[in-house]
């Protein structure tokens, strides 16, 4: 275990201060993933009583860096990523525009028939031909969203599946002229079945943010109807409103 040695004496931080600002670089700096160590454990590192132990960590907790949970002890609370909603961008873009290093962790595309819910959403005869588009996002290393498209046949896409390892928008815009430039969303809680949750590493039932999407091109065609998922503490969305 670390030990750690504080400053004393005259114009020095006070014992709490000094502990919790140790504590708050190794948060940021990545070396605590999930929890800190226990009160006990903290004591033993850095040779304080646990009254300092615990004022450090209840200023952290009032900061909004940690959280008690009963029965499981002191989560770190992850910076959670921000989309803007005052603009049309794909995921990667919007990771892109954020300097955010994501992975592209898992990817597949196919032709299957259309659902009831995707006929609907697509405007098409159900068990009408569509391509299917599946992809899983991590951020910095843990699992971030997995996001399902339904795109309709006339698009005629490939199912080279290196053509989506990159942005999907930028391959229709170059490669078929179409341009995605209006869609309307849906947020809302969603619970992670069996299958969400092995891709994203929670529990089934675990609560997500889910956000369905229709997308459409310049002269008013369905492009893309897309049912996104993002771990829930990892995500929010930012609205700017004006009067």
């Amino acid at each position: 275990m670390e030990k750690y040695i504080l400053e004393t004496g005259k114009g020095t931080s006070p014992l709490y201060a000094q502990v919790k600002e140790i504590l708050l670089k190794e948060i940021k700096d990545g070396k605590y993933k999930e929890k800190i160590p226990t009160e006990k454990e903290l004591q033993e590192m850095f040779s304080v009583s646990r009254i300092t132990i615990r004022q450090a960590v209840d200023e952290l907790v009032a900061e909004g860096y940690l959280v008690r949970e009963r029965a499981k002890g002191t989560r770190i609370i992850q910076k959670k990523i921000s989309e803007n909603m005052d603009s049309l961008r794909n995921f990667s873009n919007e990771m892109k525009s954020k300097n955010i290093q994501y992975q592209l962790h898992d990817l597949e595309i196919k032709v299957i028939k259309a659902n009831a819910k995707v006929a609907e959403a697509l405007e098409i005869a159900e068990n009408s031909n569509v391509f299917y588009l599946r992809k899983v996002y991590y951020v910095e290393g843990d699992p971030f969203c997995s996001i399902y498209s339904y795109l309709p046949s006339y698009l005629n896409l490939s199912i080279d599946e290196e053509i989506y390892k990159k942005s999907l928008y930028e391959y229709l815009e170059r490669e078929k002229n179409i341009i995605v430039s209006k869609s309307y969303e849906d947020i809302e809680v969603g619970f992670a079945d069996e299958n969400l949750g092995r891709e994203l590493c929670i529990k089934p039932g675990s609560a997500v943010l889910f956000r369905s999407r229709r997308s459409f091109d310049q002269n008013g065609n369905h492009v893309e109807y897309s049912l996104s998922y993002y771990r829930a503490e990892k995500y929010k969305y930012s609205l700017v409103l004006k009067k």
